[in-house]
């Protein structure tokens, strides 16, 4: 394989190595991988047919993913076993503007009926800034400090979680969510192959996790594989960590 050849995912990847570099979480790693691969996911899914959802439709996707998450295990576990639709709504919210620069986010078409959101490798969090400035203060004012207290302890588990299967080298499903009056129609797959492909393409594994058993068997269809069942720390909500290697 000449230079020319390698996929720009490689390239990055030999930077995050430890095995070739030292690792580098600093801003210019982040600048670089969102300036190179994240455009580049971006036009595959415009010509795959896709939209690309612009800022300005982010709550409409937060209406999507609060319906779609209706008594999703982990949602429950953050209102205190209660589904709370204001809730989920202003989490998705706040997470989708803060990740906006970063990430691929689109839907199936400019109906909304379903999206999807990828981040590039280097992921270790959403940042805590634009979280709170795009909604997150109003949702710990709705739901209480313990919330709070669970994202944090969730978002810790579920990234070290990653890292130990991925090194946070991978392109990683953060959402897939699909109305529920659209689902069983075929949209995820819309929204999933063509990614995926990409994925092939630049040779990079991809991780996701869910948190419903019945969801295992629609991801194995993907390519992905079962690499650890374990439950979140103090909850009784069990975390199924998910691995595509490339085709």
């Amino acid at each position: 394989m000449t230079g020319a050849e390698m996929p720009l995912s490689f390239l990055i990847y030999v930077w995050y190595n430890k095995e070739y570099l030292h690792y580098r979480g600093d801003v210019f790693m982040d600048s670089l991988v969102r300036q190179i691969e994240v455009p580049i996911a971006r036009n595959k899914i415009q010509k795959a047919g896709l939209y690309l959802v612009p800022e300005q439709r982010l709550d409409e996707l937060a209406e999507i993913a609060a319906d779609a998450y209706q008594n999703y295990p982990l949602h429950n576990w953050f209102t205190n076993g209660v589904y709370d639709p204001i809730a989920s709504k202003l989490l998705m919210k706040s997470t989708l503007a803060a990740m906006k620069d970063d990430s691929v986010i689109y839907a199936d078409s400019e109906e909304l009926n379903g999206f999807a959101v990828w981040v590039p490798l280097g992921f270790t969090g959403s940042k805590t800034l634009p979280f709170l400035r795009n909604g997150g203060v109003r949702l710990f004012l709705h739901t209480g400090l313990g919330m709070l207290r669970k994202l944090l302890t969730y978002e810790s588990f579920a990234m070290n979680l990653k890292k130990k299967y991925t090194g946070h080298i991978d392109w990683y499903l953060f959402n897939l969510s699909v109305r529920q009056s659209a689902q069983g129609k075929g949209i995820a797959s819309k929204l999933m192959r063509p990614m995926l492909r990409f994925c092939d393409d630049e040779k990079m594994l991809v991780y996701l996790e869910t948190n419903k058993e019945s969801n295992v068997p629609m991801y194995n269809h993907y390519g992905f594989e079962l690499r650890e069942t374990i439950m979140i720390p103090g909850s009784t909500v069990m975390h199924y960590a998910m691995v595509r290697n490339p085709d």
